[in-house]
């Protein structure tokens, strides 16, 4: 079978492939002002940033193959096809949207991660099955109108995969001691995950390192693990720094933005600059299936003398996330 190449994009570039880029940002709701549709400029690269900072992508203004994933899942919306297991699995905002709406109704997805596999599958049958129509296990137009109709009908709920989450939390245990904890270097940052994970062992925690640039390479082997927490660290140029956790347009994790907001409060004290936490889709944080949260920390030639000071900020905001868990 032959693998079609995509092609890499950038500020300059002109042809067929910039006509289709801007067709997919357009649809995705960031639309190019420009009357040159076949030139990558300016305002395709700002557009593309935007695109790439709301999917939690590196914010490069560069066209490659993982912006080109996200944005062919971004434009799949709700109802316009159908959704069923096949292989490779399919993806989508719509798939998200889909497990989103089972979750509320009581039917159980798994995790919110816009892949269509086998628990997505059991979950749109079993529905079918409650509500009086043909199991096939497909979201198809009758299927997705009528989870719309009785999610409109009912009272909002919570989907099942926030509850477990949540729960997961309350009966976990006391403190660190024994909790799965993986930390990953997603860029430029082993002596950080070195120290966080040397001090996070030291007070009990069973830690998984890893180091790979490919978010979804950290999610299976977190998912392998069967880890509670996971921690991604990205060394930047900037003298910021940014706490990340999964959110679509209509969820987000409950544990996972609970912790960025408590790490990005002890992190901008201990580094002494400016924080700020964000919902984004990517990969790492949408398929890992545990609390996940990943930081942006820099300036990166700075980072070797102050990685004890956070690793010291994680764990005093781990402490209290847990603490927080437990009591809620």
């Amino acid at each position: 079978m032959n693998v079609v190449e995509l092609p890499r994009l950038k500020r300059g570039d002109v042809g067929d492939s910039v006509v289709d880029l801007h067709a997919q940002l357009t649809i995705a709701g960031y639309a190019v002002e420009t009357i040159h549709l076949d030139r990558f400029g300016g305002t395709t690269h700002d557009a593309l940033v935007a695109f790439q900072r709301r999917r939690g992508l590196e914010p490069t203004g560069v066209v490659d193959d993982e912006t080109w994933r996200s944005l062919a899942e971004a434009a799949h919306y709700f109802g316009e096809r159908l959704m069923c297991r096949r292989t490779p699995n399919m993806r989508g905002d719509d798939v998200a949207e889909l497990q989103l709406l089972l979750g509320s109704l009581g039917f159980d997805t798994g995790w919110i991660d816009g892949i269509f596999g086998p628990e997505t599958e059991d979950a749109v049958a079993d529905f079918q099955r409650n509500a009086g129509l043909p199991v096939d296990g497909v979201a198809g137009p009758t299927t997705c109108a009528t989870l719309t109709r009785l999610r409109l009908s009912a009272n909002a709920a919570r989907p099942v995969a926030a509850i477990r989450e949540q729960e997961r939390l309350r009966r976990g245990r006391i403190g660190l001691v024994g909790r799965r904890v993986v930390v990953g270097d997603l860029g430029h940052s082993p002596s950080i995950i070195g120290d966080v994970g040397s001090r996070l062992r030291r007070e009990g925690a069973r830690v998984l390192l890893l180091h790979h640039l490919d978010g979804s390479t950290h999610a299976r082997a977190a998912n392998q693990f069967d880890a509670e927490i996971y921690l991604g660290f990205i060394a930047t140029d900037d003298d910021r720094c940014t706490a990340s956790f999964y959110e679509t347009d209509s969820f987000s994790s409950y544990g996972g933005q609970d912790l960025a907001n408590l790490a990005i409060d002890t992190l901008s004290i201990a580094l002494r600059t400016p924080g700020e936490t964000m919902g984004t889709r990517s990969p790492v944080l949408r398929e890992t299936r545990m609390p996940a949260v990943v930081f942006r920390i820099g300036p990166k030639d700075d980072l070797e003398t102050i990685t004890g000071s956070i690793a010291s900020a994680i764990y005093d905001a781990l402490t209290r996330w847990i603490e927080h868990g437990e009591e809620t």
